[in-house]
């Protein structure tokens, strides 16, 4: 019997981790990424097949985290074998399987022959693509990589296709909850008094600049702790914009409540895990935090996540780590409250696995940094006793998670959706497509007419369409990428076009004063393509 490091006993792996477990143990390439919702047990299963790769294949293994609570969360599944740790003082001694923090490992490697790892299990993989774990997983040439990742997208934009050759497992967060592996989401969006109109997302972390943020955001703490007391259920933890509202939070709840619920979590925060198993016990009730617990914390008991820092639309797998914090089933809890400050909840929850990412930009050179005068910045206006509103909350609403779905990622191509259902894109010399989705959501690709022997996922549909015509279309790219085609199509609708039109379909009426070259466009390839559908129907 495996048991974890209180004697308690491990229960089974769940049919779906059985299931990953499987493709892990057959799979025959070098390096490969499983996505699991955040508790959906990722560790419960590369510890299982570190096991396996112990007891059966003789094999030395390695995992790699980034984080101190990461190296040692695995090894308490891991019991019954033999273990080394790499991290800061702590060296490992050529065990069977040794858990390292990156940081610590990278400037180590000289002890270690690069032929001795066998097996490598990189976790929270979106972090794979940086220089440290690319020099680790290069100094290893010959193990074989598997990744875990809740979010298998980094804030830089960066793909992930530079590590890992094939993604071959993935559950999210909608498919963890319909389910029931994962609590239901109840959402409810409170939009309070502060205007980001001009603060602008960083190339280099596909995020807010969050020095802007912090000063945009100075003064809603009033706001975030209203929405605490009106809306907030059981345990709960806040992610604030920065420092000073993890401050200021946390003294004005502890103010209003005449006693000390509320704690603030940084990473200069002495005695973290003192604080963490206080508020498990229940001693703690509000946990409030900058970046601390977006990943690798496991608090099931916590009810209510509320997002009080911006996230950009372009950043929306930190929203799914955000709320993943509050998904775990716990006794008593019926569903995981998300209140939700700044409006991410417009945005699906979830987007496809893929591993292509931005196109490498060029380096730039640096410049020297100058120390900005405290003068420069915007003056934080103080509010005098009786310009203070009675809410500083504009208005509210509720939020269907579930409704609002998952977000596919097709990388800026000008794909056209079929009426029949499916997408079209045809350009010089190729026309790709891609057939209505079967029951089970996949996908047939189609090039011109020589269709896929087998049906795949529609993110990866995306991801190799998108990657042919990078190789092999370049030349073409002003008619395959939205961003470069956009100012033909917002130009108003041709003469031809209108022509087109009228002799493919006498009776359509078209709206010339409205309609765009794009949208004839799409306009033109639909009813081509039911015509050509007809003809080959009738043969």
């Amino acid at each position: 019997m495996i048991t974890n490091n209180k004697g308690s006993p491990v229960p089974p792996l769940r049919d779906y981790q059985q299931e990953a477990l499987a493709r892990m143990q057959h799979y025959e390439g070098r390096a490969a990424l499983l996505v699991l919702a955040t508790g959906l047990g990722k560790t419960r299963i590369f510890t299982e097949f570190l096991r396996w790769e112990v007891n059966e294949n003789d094999h030395h293994c390695l995992i790699l985290s980034h984080r101190e609570e990461l190296v040692h969360q695995p090894l308490t599944y891991l019991q019954d074998l033999t273990c080394g740790v790499e991290l800061a003082d702590k060296r490992a001694n050529h065990e069977p399987i040794i858990s390292a923090s990156v940081q610590s490992l990278v400037s180590r490697l000289d002890k270690y022959n690069p032929r001795e790892i066998d097996t490598i299990i990189v976790d929270e993989a979106h972090h794979a693509a940086a220089p440290t774990y690319r020099r680790i997983l290069d100094y290893f040439q010959n193990a074989q990589i598997f990744g875990f990742s809740a979010t298998p997208h980094r804030g830089d934009g960066v793909g992930l296709g530079c590590v890992f050759e094939d993604i071959i497992y993935d559950k999210d967060v909608l498919w963890a909850i319909k389910n029931n592996y994962l609590a239901p989401i109840k959402c409810r969006q409170v939009n309070l008094k502060y205007d980001m109109g001009k603060v602008k997302i960083r190339e280099d972390t596909n995020d807010y600049d969050q020095t802007a943020v912090a000063r945009v955001m100075s003064g809603t703490a009033a706001g975030v702790v209203e929405a605490y007391n009106k809306y907030a259920k059981g345990p709960t933890i806040i992610f604030a914009a920065s420092l000073d509202e993890v401050r200021d939070i946390t003294h004005l709840i502890n103010k209003q409540s005449n006693s000390k619920i509320a704690a603030a979590v940084t990473a200069a925060t002495p005695d973290r895990d003192r604080l963490l198993e206080a508020y498990t016990l229940g001693l703690i009730k509000v946990l409030v935090n900058y970046s601390i617990f977006t990943e690798g914390t496991d608090l099931p008991a916590t009810e209510t996540i509320i997002i009080a820092r911006p996230i950009a639309p372009t950043n929306v797998g930190l929203y799914a780590q955000i709320v993943g914090r509050g998904l775990r089933p716990y006794p008593g809890k019926p569903c995981c409250n998300v209140i939700d400050c700044v409006g991410i909840s417009d945005y699906p929850i979830c987007t496809a696995a893929t591993l292509i990412g931005d196109e490498p930009k060029e380096p730039q050179p640096q410049k020297a940094k100058q120390e900005q005068m405290a003068d420069s910045e915007e003056q934080i206006e103080v509010l005098p006793a009786e310009k203070i509103p009675d809410t500083w909350i504009k208005k509210e609403r509720e939020v269907d998670v579930m409704d609002v779905g998952m977000g596919a990622d097709m990388h800026d191509v000008a794909w056209i959706p079929l009426t029949t259902g499916g997408y079209l894109l045809p350009i010089p010399g190729v026309t790709y497509k891609i057939s209505k989705p079967l029951t089970d959501g996949t996908v047939f690709l189609y090039k011109n007419k020589k269709s896929a022997k087998s049906p795949m996922p529609l993110q990866f549909i995306f991801d190799w369409v998108y990657q042919d015509l990078r190789q092999k279309h370049a030349n073409a790219k002003y008619i395959w990428c939205k961003s470069e085609r956009k100012r033909w199509d917002n130009q108003p609708i041709t003469r031809e076009q209108v022509t087109l039109i009228k002799k493919l379909a006498p009776d359509y009426k078209i709206n010339t004063k409205k309609t765009t070259r794009g949208d004839a466009s799409a306009i033109i390839q639909n009813l081509l393509y039911i015509r050509q559908a007809g003809d080959s129907n009738a043969s």
